[in-house]
């Protein structure tokens, strides 16, 4: 919590970390490169000397629970027409909406935090595509920001960048290259999944949001993407993800914050032992800022706070479930029945949710990597080093926010 009562973001401590680990690998052999990626929406905004005015918000903070009154300004239908996001209250344009006009005034730049992190890094200020793209503030059309959304926020065009691609040099930290890579972080681990491109096999991508979707050719705008609220999300090839963000892990985190930080192989064993609990919504909003996210499920399930079995089960099953209604969603966006998931990230090391997710799609499953983040960022970097994009990848070292080729290591 910001001295403000805001929820934002400890960027000083952060950027140490970066720095932190950034000189471990160096000590470790030279470098061949640098690329970064963080979440998605959230942002920095730097005055005219390029520093950063105040900590940047977490899109978790309250301020954007009347986000639908923006949207009903704006105009949902031209919101989904123009840059074919899901609309979420996290999403970058209601985040501005309702950004304190004080620091705005003082802005001279707006970075998203993959961007924000590569300033801190080399001094650029610049965009990438893929983070771009979670603002709700591109144009599907053009791929640029979107200069009339922005006016009706009361955001000036000024303070963003030219979108650049992914692979992009923009600078260097000690002499090391920085690369652009896919800045927003399922981009890059979406670029790892094994599965067949298109349609029929749906991805699942796991940690805090599970993001489940397909890639396609050309962005879905249809009335029935719009109504089932589906985002059309850039790749870092091109392509676009066609995706739905589903509350993921973040239940399971907060419950351990509750229960004093519990070991998750704890977590998962009492839950194995289990009865099959009453389930949930893992996107209701009752459980978006729960301080107490135990106590909020028990209290929608009638289980014990103190439950670890059951609620964690609860929150396994729950959230296999949303993403098997959610892969049903697909088919009927895209037209396409999916017939097999691609599944990565972190949550995949969690086999009671692969076996709920199994069960709760009926369809086979094929299992990735964990650190597909990593990997995708990697191997974005090697294709920028050796001046060409490839299909394969492979992970060269990697740190929390940033990925770090190392010469003379297998990509």
């Amino acid at each position: 919590m910001h001295g403000d009562g805001t929820l934002r973001w400890n960027w000083a401590a952060l950027m140490a970390e970066v720095e932190l680990g950034l000189e471990g690998a160096l000590a470790g052999g030279p470098l061949a490169s640098i690329g970064v990626d963080t979440w998605g929406v959230d942002y920095g905004l730097l005055d005219e000397q390029g520093a950063l005015i105040a900590p940047p918000f977490s899109y978790r903070d309250a301020r954007t629970d009347g986000w639908r009154a923006t949207v009903d300004r704006l105009g949902e239908q031209r919101l989904y027409a123009s840059t074919g996001v899901q609309l979420m209250p996290i999403n970058t344009v209601f985040q501005l909406a309702v950004h304190p006009r004080a620091e705005l005034a003082r802005a001279a730049a707006l970075l998203m935090l993959p961007e924000l992190v590569v300033h801190h890094l080399t001094g650029a200020i610049t965009a990438e595509i893929t983070s771009a793209a979670t603002t709700g503030l591109v144009s599907l059309a053009t791929d640029t920001w979107d200069d009339a959304l922005l006016d009706d926020i009361g955001v000036s065009s000024s303070l963003f960048r030219p979108i650049a691609p992914s692979g992009t040099r923009v600078g260097d930290w000690r002499g090391v290259p920085v690369h652009l890579v896919g800045g927003h972080d399922t981009a890059s681990a979406v670029r790892t999944r094994q599965g067949r491109r298109g349609l029929r096999s749906a991805f699942v991508s796991t940690g805090t949001w599970v993001l489940v979707g397909v890639e396609s050719d050309a962005p879905i705008t249809s009335e029935a993407a719009r109504a089932a609220n589906f985002s059309n999300e850039r790749s870092v090839d091109g392509r676009y993800r066609v995706l739905k963000n589903v509350t993921g892990l973040w239940l399971l985190e907060r419950c351990r914050v509750a229960w004093g930080d519990p070991p998750i192989s704890a977590l998962v064993e009492a839950a194995a032992a289990a009865p099959v609990p009453p389930l949930v919504n893992p996107d209701d909003v009752r459980f978006a800022h729960a301080g107490d996210m135990a106590a909020e499920i028990a209290a929608a399930t009638g289980l014990s706070r103190d439950d670890w079995g059951g609620i964690t089960r609860c929150v396994i099953e729950s959230v296999a479930g949303r993403v098997a209604a959610v892969v049903g969603e697909v088919g009927a966006v895209t037209g396409t029945p999916v017939d097999e998931l691609d599944v990565f990230g972190g949550a995949i090391q969690i086999e009671p949710l692969m076996q709920a997710l199994r069960h709760a799609t009926g369809l086979p499953i094929l299992i990735g990597v964990a650190e597909a983040t990593a990997l995708g960022n990697a191997s974005e970097q090697f294709d920028a080093l050796s001046g060409r994009r490839v299909a394969g990848s492979g992970v060269l070292h990697s740190g929390t926010l940033t990925g770090i080729a190392h010469r003379g290591e297998p990509a």
